[in-house]
């Protein structure tokens, strides 16, 4: 194994999405590979919490959106010692470090420079520089999804170290045997997991459950995920439509208990970077009605039924067709969602990881 790696996890002072469970999991199950741990400007051997992240992570926050003032700081590496290597567990904080061709950057998503559209401009912004930077220092690159190394190729080509794809996995935090049901949730139910962001189409998505018919037939729609861009306009819609229920962000116990309880997942996304929540549901079992194209399906395969996510007609028909499908059809889509998210865990994706760094 390759030593003396530096870990930026950055990424954890600001963030509690999939990227920064995949950034925990990934230090704690890749055992010396890493020399230690950046946060910021700090080296730390845990991570902090509390008071100390936010005040930190503000700080951050602060230095990254104002790029006229980074001349009068200096670099987040710059105690770091000749030759030290890094690996970056987000694009975005290679804009305040040296970044070299010996480094390695982690690309959950792409989509901030491939499709700006869905994101806040100063976001676009800066990751168009971050992997700018990236395109002239051809750092070593890992994707979690082929669609988002195919959508980093057409923009900045191939020639670097190398373009790996790490798949995802199955959270652990999810397999777990405690169990809470959600307050004010009864069954029967549709699910959905992910952060209130413009791509994740929750409007429309509730549009198609509004014209489903499902309403009519007791069931409610339910979603639960971090606050993102469109978390006022999402929650207007909501007020507007019975039977659906927006839940937060929920403990994974809860989670376990949606999970197992719900008839069915639907995340009719326009862009993900890999789709890790509907692979969690494969896992469990459910059915999902995904975009019929990009990183979605590369998660969860054919299994799922595929729609149009710029039509709420063709996601209220896949909501339906969840429903109502035979039980010989559903049978057999589920045994292969079940054996294709059980060959996606942790143990796997560590030992990717330990192998390439081994090999750098």
């Amino acid at each position: 194994m390759a030593q003396g790696y530096v870990a930026d996890f950055s990424l954890a002072l600001i963030n509690r999405t999939g990227a920064y469970y995949v950034g925990r999991d990934l230090l704690g199950h890749v055992p010396g590979a890493f020399s230690g741990t950046r946060y910021w400007r700090l080296r730390r051997s845990r991570e902090p919490q509390g008071l100390m992240r936010r005040l930190l992570g503000k700080a951050m926050l602060f230095e990254l959106s104002h790029p006229a003032l980074w001349p009068a700081f200096p670099r987040w590496d710059a105690a770091a010692s000749p030759g030290q290597r890094t690996l970056y567990l987000d694009p975005l904080y290679v804009l305040r470090s040296r970044l070299s061709s010996s480094d390695i950057v982690l690309c959950h998503d792409v989509g901030p420079v491939s499709m700006p559209q869905f994101f806040e401009p100063g976001t676009s912004a800066l990751y168009r520089r971050a992997y700018e930077a990236i395109s002239r220092a051809r750092p070593g690159l890992v994707f979690v999804s082929k669609t988002s190394r195919t959508a980093f190729i057409e923009i900045f080509g191939s020639d670097f170290p190398f373009l790996e794809v790490i798949p995802l996995y199955v959270r652990p935090g999810c397999e777990g045997a405690e169990i809470k049901r959600p307050p004010g949730i009864e069954e029967p139910f549709l699910l959905t997991v992910g952060a209130l962001e413009l791509r994740k189409n929750y409007v429309r998505t509730i549009q198609a459950f509004n014209m489903s018919g499902l309403r009519e037939r007791g069931y409610s729609y339910v979603f639960c995920g971090a606050q993102g861009n469109r978390t006022r306009e999402i929650r207007d819609l909501v007020r507007r439509s019975p039977n659906v229920i927006e839940l937060g962000y929920p403990s994974d116990a809860e989670l376990r208990w949606l999970y197992r309880h719900a008839s069915g997942f639907v995340l009719a996304s326009l862009l993900e970077g890999f789709g890790m929540p509907a692979l969690e549901a494969a896992q469990h079992g459910l059915l999902s009605v995904i975009s019929h194209d990009g990183a979605l399906r590369e998660a969860v395969g054919d299994t799922a039924v595929l729609v149009d996510p710029t039509k709420p007609e063709s996601i209220a028909a896949g909501m339906a067709s969840i429903i109502d499908m035979s039980a010989p059809e559903r049978t057999a889509r589920l045994s292969d969602a079940k054996r294709h998210a059980a060959d996606l865990t942790l143990d796997r994706y560590a030992t990717r990881w330990s192998d390439l760094l081994a090999a750098c």
